[in-house]
């Protein structure tokens, strides 16, 4: 069976912040279940904002847009500004309307969503807005999402997670991967080749 590629989003542009640190988790845990990873922190999607067609001349954002044509899953972790989830993850997901062709946005693939923030009730309303969008941009979200106010531990070699936000990342990344897995097993031999 294909291994499955998943995309890890992280709209902060703070280096080592939490959501930054909560994609490299999620990212380890994928990791150790047969997948391949990228990893795109706030530096990696720190685009102008959208327009139309700017992919043809702006490299980033073309290697942005190739990156998420060729994966199989996608996880996307959001801090809370004002209940909602940051501009600059915004407008990157903004950049997908530019993804055409047989599967244009992204279609068929799940999504992960994960907001941080200190507060529950403006993190649950983030978390909303990013299932509202992957449902625009034709995506699958997981039936699971996650509100988190700090990164999980590394974890050594082995262990298993103890605390409740740790269990449900967990069960956010198996339910990605499963249906990664069945989107992986689908592609066709030339993209199968691309995305290794």
């Amino acid at each position: 069976m294909p291994t499955p590629h998943i995309v890890l989003v992280s709209g902060s542009l703070r280096p080592g912040s939490t959501s930054d640190r909560v994609a490299q988790w999620c990212a380890l845990r994928c990791a150790e279940q047969g997948a391949t990873t990228a990893v795109l922190t706030g530096a990696d999607i720190d685009f102008p904002a959208y327009r139309p067609g700017l992919a043809a001349t702006h490299p980033p954002v073309a290697a942005y847009l190739d990156g998420l044509r060729r994966c199989d899953g996608v996880m996307l972790v959001s801090p809370t500004y004002h209940a909602t989830l940051s501009g600059l993850l915004k407008n990157a997901l903004d950049y997908v309307n530019d993804i055409d062709g047989p599967r244009p946005y992204l279609e068929g693939r799940p999504v992960g969503c994960v907001a941080v923030g200190s507060g529950a009730q403006g993190a649950v309303s983030t978390l909303t807005t990013l299932r509202t969008i992957s449902h625009a941009l034709r995506a699958w979200p997981t039936p699971l999402a996650a509100a988190v106010t700090s990164a999980p531990a590394p974890l050594p070699a082995g262990a298993s997670v103890t605390s409740p936000d740790d269990e449900r990342l967990v069960d956010i990344v198996g339910q990605v991967l499963w249906m990664a897995r069945i989107r992986a097993a689908a592609r066709p031999p030339e993209s199968i080749r691309a995305a290794a």
